[in-house]
Parts: C-alpha cells; sequence; structure tokens
C-alpha cells in the first residue's frame, strides 16, 4: 500500500495515465489518418511560435518543480 506522505505518487500515477489514455489513439489517429506526414513534411523552422512555445512549456516545467518542492517543503517540517 501506498503510504498517505507520498501522494505524489498517486498524482504522477494519475497524470500517466491520462497521458497514456489521451496521446496513445491521438498519435494513433495521426498516422492513420495521414495528420503525421503532413507535419514530417513541413519544413522546420526556428520561428516565433516555436521559441514561444519552447519558453511557455519551460515556464510551466518551472512552476511545477517549485510547487513540488514548496510542498516537500512543507512536508518535511510538519
Amino acid at each position: 500500500m501506498i503510504s498517505p506522505n507520498r501522494w505524489w505518487t498517486r498524482v504522477g500515477a494519475a497524470v500517466a495515465a491520462m497521458i497514456v489514455t489521451v496521446l496513445a489513439p491521438a498519435a494513433a489517429w495521426a498516422e492513420t489518418s495521414g495528420a503525421a506526414d503532413l507535419v514530417r513534411k513541413k519544413k522546420s523552422s526556428l520561428g516565433f511560435g516555436t521559441i514561444l512555445g519552447g519558453l511557455c512549456c519551460l515556464v510551466v516545467v518551472g512552476i511545477i518543480v517549485v510547487v513540488v518542492v514548496l510542498v516537500l517543503r512543507r512536508q518535511k517540517n510538519k
């Protein structure tokens, strides 16, 4: 049984299950419908959208890391 102090393992498992449930069928659909071929053929460029998307991703990951660190410190101090 999972310890009550390790709630983040439950959250991680739930997030992983959600990602697999949503992304696996989407990837399979993209392959069968030909959408994946369109993406592969598109000339990749390092444009404004790519840079903005990368920065947004880094900000989201940073926020998640900060929240996890703060929660772990709070759990440690109890």
